[in-house]
């Protein structure tokens, strides 16, 4: 597969072709950051714009949006860090009883050492107890948990597991396009090679089976795949699988001897009752054997994507069915990078939020509900707005912090993109935000179908913002169309 190739009729970032020579391709997204800083600074100095601020609508990061994690997470977690704040009258009781708890176990009674027997005992317990809650029922092992600071360093951990360096032949993992640009750079840090396939988008951004077989044939040729990655709700995508889908998945890996790779960090965003989050672990659990003892899963879960935020660094994976004594890798280099202790803390606090008892659970539950509420509003928003716009489209928005409408983009301003050595939405976005201040994310950021283009919209905004984003960039789109017709 050549860098910055094609697969399957997919354009997706650049592809990686030598284990262990990989190097970050340029971000679409930085430059218009990059950009978006620069003009900032022009404002400041009083350089005349058509607009007064500068407006970041790309991001799923909610701390960034101005959404705070729950005040519980943040008060147990200040607690541990200075504990004179035991005696604070303004904190809740519960929190510094936690908080209490938690300092308990930690070496010195300080989240300042490395306490790994906090992160890999009680931290894990209390993940276990919550993914059996989540699951329904099904069995949840603290020994299979592996808490982490993040997603990302564990998924190149994990990955780098399953390539052999001494092999000629590559290790493939497939990527969805669209997807996150994360898996992609996982992938070639483990010094594998990544291996798009496409998602579906006229039926809702689901994974297509075939798509995903055509994928494997074309990659057998120059990589052995041996990973499917998955995620579910969708980024930038917005999708939420259905069980018949995720049954589809789980059939597929099993009959082409793939491990299943599930990011499942947005669950916590699923705003849709009629679509609700299934995680792959419930689903494998329910189709009963032989499938549920046989095909191997490494599901993701993130703070960031949840109730906390992304500064904190702190996540876990689960394995199931995988052998072990796999465990023993992580818990001797895995983890040789320890993850930060409050943001264990956090996730602890997270895994058992307060009970309905609790004095801080009003307000923990209305930051969880609040957030749900913003985000199905927000979607339904966008697919108001943009449902008006001639030349946008853009799928419904069931889970995630993200839309990834669909723009059309003139042939004429096609060609000025090429000439400039920009991918045409990037082009758009550039002159989006030179004329209104407004900063979206490329579709080629996370990839997309050939000959389609899209940008991702941040649905973290307050829902004023967003409907001022909206409204302007269907009229600079319209306008947009006209110039380049």
């Amino acid at each position: 597969m050549a860098a910055g190739g094609t697969s399957g009729g997919t354009r997706c970032p650049p592809a990686l072709v030598t284990p262990g020579s990989w190097h970050p391709p340029p971000s679409p997204l930085q430059s218009l950051l990059e950009r978006a800083t620069a003009i900032e600074g022009e404002l400041a100095q009083g350089q005349e714009k058509p607009f007064t601020e500068v407006t970041r609508c790309h991001s799923g990061d909610a701390v960034a949006a101005g959404r705070q994690p729950p005040a519980f997470l943040r008060q147990v977690a200040a607690v541990c860090a200075h504990p004179e704040l035991l005696g604070d009258g303004s904190i809740p009781a519960d929190a510094k009883n936690r908080a209490g708890r938690v300092l308990r176990r930690l070496q010195g009674g300080s989240p300042g050492a490395y306490n790994l027997e906090y992160v890999t005992d009680a931290v894990a317990e209390k993940v276990a107890r919550y993914l059996e809650r989540r699951d329904g029922g099904t069995p949840g092992d603290p020994r299979r948990v592996v808490p982490c600071g993040g997603t990302a360093a564990a998924m190149v951990d994990v990955l780098s597991l399953l390539v052999d360096a001494g092999s000629a032949v590559a290790t493939g993992v497939l990527v969805p396009v669209p997807g996150p640009p994360l898996l992609g750079g996982a992938t070639g840090l483990a010094g594998a090679v990544a291996v798009p396939y496409p998602l579906d988008e006229e039926r809702g951004w689901a994974v297509d089976g075939r798509a995903v077989r055509e994928a494997l044939r074309r990659a057998r040729d120059t990589c052995h795949p041996k990973v499917l990655c998955v995620v579910n709700p969708g980024d930038p995508t917005g999708h939420v699988l259905s069980r018949q889908n995720m049954e589809d998945v789980v059939r597929l890996v099993a009959e082409e001897n793939l491990l299943l790779l599930a990011d499942e960090v947005q669950q916590e965003r699923a705003f849709l009752p009629g679509r609700p989050f299934l995680s792959f672990k419930r689903v494998l659990w329910e189709m009963g054997a032989p499938l549920s003892s046989a095909v191997q899963l490494v599901s993701f879960y993130s703070l960031s994507k949840g109730a906390g935020g992304g500064g904190f660094r702190a996540g876990f994976f689960e394995l199931v069915n995988i052998d072990p004594s796999v465990l023993k890798c992580f818990y001797t280099w895995g983890l040789s990078v320890y993850p930060s202790i409050l943001g264990q803390v956090m996730l602890e606090s997270a895994m058992e939020p307060p009970l309905p008892s609790d004095p801080s659970f009003p307000a923990f539950e209305e930051h969880r509900q609040g957030l749900l509420r913003d985000l199905a509003h927000n979607a339904r928003l966008v697919q108001e707005v943009l449902g008006r716009a001639p030349g946008i489209h853009c799928r419904p928005v069931q889970g995630g912090a993200r839309a990834f409408p669909r723009i059309q983009l003139p042939p004429r301003a096609q060609r000025q993109a090429r000439m400039l050595g920009l991918e045409p939405d990037v082009f758009f976005c550039q002159k989006l935000l030179e004329a209104t201040g407004i900063v979206l994310a490329p579709g080629s950021e996370f990839g997309q179908p050939e000959g389609t283009h899209h940008v991702g919209l941040s649905l973290l905004l307050p829902a004023a913002t967003l409907e001022r984003v909206l409204l302007t960039l269907t009229r600079f789109h319209a306008t947009f169309l006209r110039d380049f017709s």
